[in-house]
């Protein structure tokens, strides 16, 4: 986008990975997968929801395969549709599409109800966990099986595991984050590891399966309408900076970006004004073309 003179080009984490950067950062303070791949390996009690690795990141699925027979680890598969991945389920749970957040809710119930909860490290670490047990108490074993249709002994038996079967990751992936709540759904995921301590230690953790088109790379590394690459911005220093890794003359490079004129109330922008411009998301790109210029 720099040679080309534009900062309108953007790349696909907008879109698939959005809600989780949202809801993890707004959780613990960075919107990223909190373990390793390899770490999985570590995991005594797997969580795969809104994901199906074994078809779409069949490398990161010998990962979830190599714990599971490595530590005999309990692998939960939540899914409306029994996948490949369910195939290798030691417990599948089969939920209606939409009800991510009322079948975490059902798994907390029962995790509160008996006293499984991590309380030490609630009192430690965690903020405002009692607003959550509020929330819970009203998804009771029959509400959320009426809404979810996920009976209320198999989510005691999936509790029970993720909760005292530790250390234990919850996995997810586009099945949950490309939902309108998709935001919300990470945030639920995100206080299920806190309320059992399942975070911040070797086999636990947000595991977020990525794409295969590098999603973690293009977002340090790559296109962005709002900054230059490893999250330099789009001041003059950035621009310099990256001209001399580049090894091109940072006025060619601002050479390249057009003046705009005034259009439609908005002001005239000199070239230099428009590099240092964020462009439009690719989210909202199709506004820019369909709607009228005024």
């Amino acid at each position: 986008g720099a040679f080309w003179g534009t900062n309108n080009v953007d790349h696909q984490a907008r879109i698939c990975h959005s809600t989780t950067v949202a809801g993890v950062a707004n959780t613990w303070g960075y919107g990223a997968q909190t373990n390793s791949y390899n770490d999985i390996r570590n995991a005594k009690t797997m969580i795969i929801l809104g994901g199906n690795p074994a078809e779409a990141h069949p490398i990161s699925m010998q990962h979830v395969l190599s714990g599971k027979e490595i530590n005999r680890a309990n692998l939960i598969v939540i899914d409306p549709r029994f996948t490949r991945t369910a195939a290798h389920a030691t417990e599948y749970v089969r939920l209606r599409s939409g009800t991510d957040i009322p079948v975490i809710w059902g798994i907390l119930w029962h995790i509160f109800e008996n006293g499984w909860e991590d309380r030490e490290f609630i009192k430690s670490r965690v903020y405002a966990m009692e607003d959550v047990r509020k929330e819970v108490a009203k998804w009771t074993p029959e509400e959320v099986e009426r809404v979810s249709g996920v009976p209320g002994a198999q989510l005691r038996r999936v509790a029970e595991l993720f909760a005292k079967e530790k250390p234990a990751t919850m996995i997810w992936c586009m099945g949950v984050t490309q939902h309108t709540v998709g935001t919300a759904n990470v945030r639920a995921f995100c206080i299920l590891c806190l309320a059992t301590g399942n975070v911040g230690k070797p086999g636990t953790g947000a595991n977020i399966f990525r794409g295969h088109t590098n999603v973690q790379g293009a977002t340090d590394l790559g296109l962005d309408v709002t900054t230059l690459p490893l999250y330099y911005g789009l001041v003059e220093g950035g621009w310099k900076h990256w001209a001399r890794v580049w090894e091109v003359e940072y006025e060619w490079l601002q050479s390249r970006f057009d003046e705009v004129p005034a259009v439609g109330g908005r002001k005239a922008r000199s070239r230099k004004e428009n590099m240092e411009t964020p462009g439009l998301t690719s989210t909202r790109w199709f506004d820019a073309v369909t709607l009228p210029a005024d």
